[in-house]
């Protein structure tokens, strides 16, 4: 007796402190690397790195970026080969997020509500106690300015280490879905990605992260991205792209029906770091170095 109810103790014991969970892994089709090409030039003086991509649902044609550490507080519209957007005779610029600060913007998201997110997310090297999220709601065509800006700080549950030997809590991926944030870690030292959910109360200041799984994405994650029509969801690495089936229910996201493709960017525009949808069956993909690519779903093969 005494030893059955020692062995659920420390069965119980694990659960509170959170094994990890057990790798996912998935067959890569045997296929030739997609060369980018560059379909678009953003304005560097206007986005210096485009570190994320967020198409808007309610303003067809136009995605949201940002660039990331030291930059300012702002997001900015794009056209998807880069250029500025119309408004009037003129054309929309950056719009500042009122009392945010960029510590390292890694990742913009948002819902069909029109409710935007932006993560203050990136940890290169695992140093950061704390990390935040700013919720807003996107910005009508001119606007310049966001007042209403509400700042939900986290921490990553566990992380005992400052910085962090692993190098495995920096992010840059984060989607909405279902009225939950999600987020992916984007890891140094291993091919890893783990999927964390952020639940962020309707009052307060600090959201509470849970861990859901762990997937060899094959390489360092630095954007996801929802289609429109909320039925796959795609992942981008330095190295590759996957699209996956969105589970009608639950979270269990990795072993839905998959694409997956390598990517091969320019030399010179290695630093692809923002993903979006253009439309049901096409990707945006931009560099910090400011070239924008599109890739086609068709030329994606399916993942076992």
């Amino acid at each position: 007796m005494r030893l059955t109810l020692h062995l659920a103790c420390l069965t119980w014991a694990a659960l509170v402190v959170g094994a990890e969970p057990e790798v996912i892994r998935r067959q890569v089709p045997d296929m030739p690397t997609l060369e980018l090409k560059s379909a678009g030039k953003l304005n560097l003086k206007l986005v210096a790195e485009c570190s994320a991509l967020w198409a808007s649902p309610s303003q067809p044609g136009v995605f949201w970026t940002l660039s990331d550490s030291g930059a300012k507080p702002a997001i900015t519209p794009i056209r998807a080969d880069g250029t500025m957007v119309p408004v009037g005779k003129s054309f929309w610029g950056a719009v500042t997020l009122k009392g945010a600060t960029n510590v390292d913007w890694e990742a913009i998201s948002g819902d069909a509500a029109g409710n935007m997110i932006v993560g203050d997310v990136g940890n290169n090297v695992s140093r950061r106690k704390e990390l935040a999220f700013y919720l807003f709601k996107e910005p009508a065509p001119g606007v310049t300015e966001v007042t209403d800006v509400r700042k939900v700080t986290f921490a990553w549950p566990d992380q005992t280490a400052f910085p962090d030997p692993e190098l495995s809590h920096d992010c840059e991926a984060m989607f909405l879905l279902r009225g939950k944030l999600y987020l992916l870690t984007k890891h140094r030292r291993d091919t890893l990605t783990d999927l964390w959910r952020a639940d962020i109360p309707p009052v307060g200041e600090h959201a509470t992260l849970t861990k859901l799984a762990r997937f060899d994405v094959g390489g360092m994650v630095t954007d996801a991205c929802l289609s429109p029509d909320l039925k796959h969801l795609a992942i981008l690495t330095y190295r590759n792209v996957w699209v996956f089936d969105v589970p009608a229910a639950g979270e269990d996201f990795f072993h839905a029906p998959a694409l997956h493709a390598p990517i091969a960017p320019p030399m010179l525009s290695w630093q692809v770091e923002g993903c979006s949808w253009v439309d049901a069956g096409h990707l945006l993909l931009g560099s910090e170095q400011g070239d924008l690519f599109q890739i086609a779903l068709t030329d994606l093969r399916e993942a076992r």
